[in-house]
């Protein structure tokens, strides 16, 4: 996969709990040293946002994983997009961008 030495990479059995617990985000968090609160998380299931909930973090929904906006929205999703394009191009609504 090409992937640098330096990028952090955490899987389903690094932690002990698969999500909806929290456990994966919370494991990448605490490896790239970082606050919860300035985490973010991409997912495409109910499962992604209910465990990005859970850990603290700001939950973004994304319409590729078979549920739709209100069933992301319920789950947690701050904002729901229709595919990584349209995310891209709204990164200022995340105050993501300088």
């Amino acid at each position: 996969l090409s992937i640098r030495p330096e990028t952090v990479v955490v899987e389903r059995g690094d932690v002990l709990r698969a999500k909806p617990e929290p456990d994966l985000f919370l494991a990448c968090q605490q490896r790239m040293g970082i606050n919860v609160g300035d985490c973010y998380v991409i997912g495409d299931a109910v499962w992604d946002l209910l465990a990005a909930r859970r850990a603290g973090m700001l939950g973004i929904g994304l319409l590729t994983g078979g549920y739709g906006d209100d069933e992301l929205s319920r789950a947690g999703a701050f904002r729901v997009y229709r595919d990584p394009a349209e995310l891209h191009r709204s990164l200022d609504e995340l105050g993501v961008l300088p």
